[in-house]
């Protein structure tokens, strides 16, 4: 892996974790299950294969904190759509995937 994708996956981490005025934007492990999943979709820190990282992580994610995602959720499928979305607000998509999966 380059010193590049390390570069853009520290920096989801970053995002994800960060506070603002000492508020965190995404509190839950859901809020932060959902954001990993969309920006390692959308910021693409990886040359190929950013879905199944995606898909990947938020299956150990969701194992490490507890976390049922919906047994009826095919993550292909919902990885395939969030990157396909061209209009949605990113903070919008996130909401929208986390009560998809939750």
């Amino acid at each position: 892996m380059s010193d590049e994708n390390i570069d853009k996956i520290d920096s989801i981490v970053k995002t994800v974790n960060a506070t603002h005025f000492g508020i965190q934007r995404f509190s839950s492990h859901q809020d932060r299950a959902a954001a990993y999943f969309c920006y390692i979709i959308k910021d693409h820190p990886v040359t190929d294969g950013n879905k199944r990282l995606a898909t990947l992580w938020l299956e150990v994610y969701t194992q490490v904190y507890e976390l049922k995602i919906k047994d009826r959720m095919s993550l292909d499928e919902l990885a395939v759509s969030i990157e396909a979305d061209k209009n949605t607000d990113l903070y919008d998509l996130i909401e929208l995937t986390k009560k998809i999966l939750f």
